[in-house]
């Protein structure tokens, strides 16, 4: 009775649960973009200032998800061993072998025996470039076949990923952020709603005994509750567990079918996309390997051609090994263009996206959970403590400007 005639004088403590929610809802708030922004460490390094936690571990973070990808999601050799399929591919290279055939029609016909050329007629010049391109089709789809059959010594999806990184540093904070879109939104709603019943316990304590350390030190527990429960039951518990007539399980945990479709999405589309796939192999030593694999095969071609009685008429023997070299080039160089042969091969010849989607989908709950887990890990604590701070700092404020008069009243 004491405690209704107390808030009935002093009215204005009714503020103290919203406040409080307020509280909780803006340091969950804070907790979030601190894990983001800024990207780049801004104040006077290298202690006096902030980087967003998972740009400032974005490498380590990074090695963190190739462990996951190579060693429970995704290994190249089984997924082109299962599913690839060099007539499938090869269909999908009308534009890249029609480039190539007009490539090499221009080298040998166009500069070595124009004159014959122009005198054939259109009717033996399309019967020719058919023949050519029906002979292109062969070659890559023997090419295709190779890179697939050295497809380890080619392709390096760790090195893929650590480089997509260092290229684009705000990468990982959007990976993590797709992945775990809802839990960092349940993350934000929830101080509010944690914030205000912790404000109702807060109210009573207050009203019952209005020392002036009260509300900063509710507001301290406020701000350090709010993100470490919130960071709880994001992860916990992993199995499902019936409280009575309710179920209760960790949020991510709940989602993984969800998270499987869209961690899948964007790793194949964001980090092992065909653009970076192309840069890393040409930057290190599978581009070595890839060169090998078409200088055999368009050789075995161009030997092939060579030996045709018409070719020493059309292309002088002196002149061939420049002409060899010269169409050899212009493929190689063309290559790993957008549209490329390579560029191709890299984002449409197995289905990345859909191997990393189910077997995410068939991971273990400890393993699925290192998905989203190690970017709250390695500073998990400064982003509560940084919630404590700023609910600490609003106790303060409210102490100071709202409710000290009230607190004389209580006192009395």
């Amino acid at each position: 009775m004491e405690l209704l005639t107390r808030i009935q004088e002093n009215w204005i403590v009714l503020l103290i649960p919203l406040i409080s929610a307020i509280v909780g809802w803006f340091t969950n708030v804070v907790a979030i973009k601190m894990m983001f922004h800024p990207i780049e460490f801004f104040g006077i390094p290298p202690y006096l200032g902030w980087q967003g936690v998972i740009p400032a571990n974005a490498l380590r973070l990074a090695k963190v998800s190739n462990s996951l990808i190579t060693e429970k999601l995704l290994s190249l050799r089984e997924l082109f061993d299962e599913t690839f399929n060099a007539d499938s591919f090869t269909g999908k290279l009308g534009a890249v072998i029609d480039d190539v055939t007009e490539q090499i029609i221009d080298e040998v016909a166009n500069k070595h025996a124009k004159a014959m050329w122009d005198n054939a007629g259109e009717f033996m010049q399309n019967k020719l470039r058919q023949r050519v391109r029906a002979e292109v089709v062969e070659v890559s789809h023997a090419i295709a076949l190779d890179m697939a059959d050295d497809i380890d010594t080619i392709m390096d999806i760790e090195r893929t990923v650590l480089e997509a990184i260092e290229h684009h540093k705000s990468l990982m904070g959007e990976m993590f952020y797709e992945v775990g879109r809802q839990e960092f939104k349940f993350i934000e709603r929830s101080g509010l709603y944690f914030g205000f019943l912790f404000g109702l316990a807060q109210m009573v304590v207050w009203v019952l005994y209005p020392a002036p350390w009260i509300l900063p030190a509710a507001g301290f527990g406020v701000g350090y509750m709010t993100n470490w429960i919130a960071i709880k039951l994001v992860f916990a518990p992993r199995e499902p567990v019936r409280v009575g007539p309710i179920t209760v399980q960790g949020l991510f945990h709940k989602r993984q079918a969800e998270v499987a479709e869209a961690f899948g999405r964007i790793v194949a589309t964001r980090v092992l996309n065909a653009d970076n796939i192309v840069r890393t192999v040409m930057e290190g030593d599978g581009a070595a390997r890839m060169n090998e694999i078409v200088e055999h095969r368009v050789g075995e071609l161009i030997t092939k051609y060579e030996a045709h009685p018409m070719a020493k008429l059309v292309v002088p023997e002196e002149q061939r090994p420049a002409l060899r070299a010269e169409v050899l080039e212009r493929i190689k160089r063309e290559w790993p263009k957008p549209g490329g042969f390579f560029h191709t091969f890299a984002g449409e010849s197995v289905d990345l996206n859909g191997e990393l989607e189910r077997r995410m989908k068939a991971l273990d709950r400890e393993s699925y959970e290192g998905v989203l887990r190690p970017a709250f890990q390695q500073d998990e604590w400064k982003l509560i403590a940084a919630g404590a701070i700023l609910g600490t700092v609003a106790g303060v404020l409210q102490l100071v400007y709202i409710f000290g008069e009230a607190m004389e009243r209580l006192s009395h």
